[in-house]
C-alpha cells in the first residue's frame, strides 16, 4: 500500500456551513489514519480559530494561516510572517479606510476595536443556531478573537478584513505588488470581505515543505478543498479534489470533484482513492467525477 498524505480544508470540506461535521466524515477520518496515512488539516484559520471538535477527529498535522504556518510533531516547523512594514502598511490603510480587520499569528487571532460587533451584525442570522452559540451565549468562534489587543505584531502570517465602502478591486490595487487579496471564502462576511495573503505564501507552498520535512514524494499527496484559497493545494497535490459544493471556477483546478459537504463528500473521496475501503451504510453518490 503507498502511504498517501491527506490535506484537508475545514469551512466547506470538514464542516458546514452550520459547522456540522457529518458522521461519515468522523469514520473517514478515523479509519484512513488506521490504514497508516497521515492526514492534516490545510485551513485558512489560524491554530487557535480550530474548533475543539474538530481537531478531536485526529490529525497528524496543520496548516493554517492559508500556509504561513505549519504544525507537526508538536511545534512550529515552518512560519512564514509579515515584515513589520508590510504590516504596518496594511493596518494603516485598514485604519484609514473605517475597514474593520483581523490579524492572524501562529497561535493568536487579534482584532480591530470595532471587529467583533460588526461581525456579529453580519452574522445576526446565524446567532440562534445552537450549534454556534455556547451556554454562556457567546459565539463558539468569538472566544478565539483577542479584541483587546495589539494589531501591529511581528508574528502576523495573515489578515482578515469585513465587508466596507471599499470595494475589494480598491483593495487589490492599493496592495499591488505587496500582498495577493483574495476574496473571503466565508460568503455571509459579505461581498467585499477578503484576505490579505503574503505573495508567494499559500496552502500549495506550505503542503511542499512538508512534503520536503517528512521526505515524502509530492505525487502521493491528496488535497481536498472548496475555495478560492484551496487553489493552489489543488494545483501541488498529486490529486486534488474539489467539494460538490465548490463553484465552478475551483472544481476547474481539480483532477476530481467528489460530492458536497453534506453529503459524504470526503468519505467518497477516501474510498474512491483507495484509502479507506467501501461501506455498505454509506452509499457512494453518482455525482463523483
Amino acid at each position: 500500500m503507498t502511504r498517501r498524505i491527506v490535506f484537508l480544508d475545514i469551512d466547506g470540506t470538514l464542516i458546514d456551513e452550520q459547522e456540522h461535521i457529518q458522521p461519515s466524515t468522523v469514520e473517514a477520518v478515523s479509519r484512513a489514519r488506521e490504514a497508516g496515512h497521515l492526514l492534516f488539516i490545510c485551513t485558512g484559520r489560524s491554530r487557535s480559530e480550530i474548533y475543539p471538535q474538530i481537531l478531536d477527529l485526529g490529525f497528524d498535522g496543520i496548516v493554517s494561516a492559508g500556509g504561513s504556518f505549519v504544525w507537526l510533531d508538536g511545534e512550529t516547523r515552518v512560519s512564514q510572517t509579515m515584515s513589520l512594514e508590510d504590516a504596518a502598511f496594511a493596518i494603516d490603510f485598514f485604519t484609514g479606510a473605517g475597514i474593520d480587520f483581523y490579524v492572524q499569528s501562529d497561535a493568536a487571532v487579534v482584532a480591530s476595536p470595532g471587529f467583533r460587533a460588526h461581525l456579529r451584525q453580519l452574522l445576526a442570522a446565524e446567532v440562534a443556531d445552537s450549534n454556534r452559540v455556547e451556554s454562556d451565549g457567546e459565539l463558539q468562534f468569538e472566544k478565539f478573537f483577542d479584541d483587546g489587543g495589539e494589531v501591529l505584531r511581528d508574528d502576523i502570517g495573515k489578515m482578515c478584513f469585513l465587508s466596507a465602502d471599499t470595494s475589494i478591486a480598491e483593495i487589490r490595487a492599493a496592495f499591488a505588488g505587496r500582498f495577493d487579496v483574495i476574496n473571503a471564502t466565508v460568503p455571509v462576511l459579505g461581498p467585499q470581505s477578503g484576505e490579505l495573503l503574503q505573495l508567494g505564501v499559500n496552502k500549495g507552498s506550505a503542503i511542499l515543505e512538508v512534503c520536503r520535512i517528512q521526505d515524502l514524494d509530492p505525487a502521493n499527496t491528496i488535497g481536498i478543498g472548496d475555495s478560492i484559497n484551496d487553489v493552489e493545494m489543488l494545483q501541488v497535490t498529486g490529486i486534488g479534489i474539489a467539494m460538490g459544493n465548490a463553484p465552478d471556477s475551483i472544481k476547474a483546478h481539480a483532477d476530481q470533484v467528489t460530492t458536497g459537504v453534506d453529503d459524504n463528500g470526503v468519505w467518497n473521496a477516501f474510498v474512491r482513492n483507495g484509502l479507506i475501503t467501501a461501506d455498505a451504510s454509506v452509499a457512494p453518490t453518482a455525482a463523483y467525477v
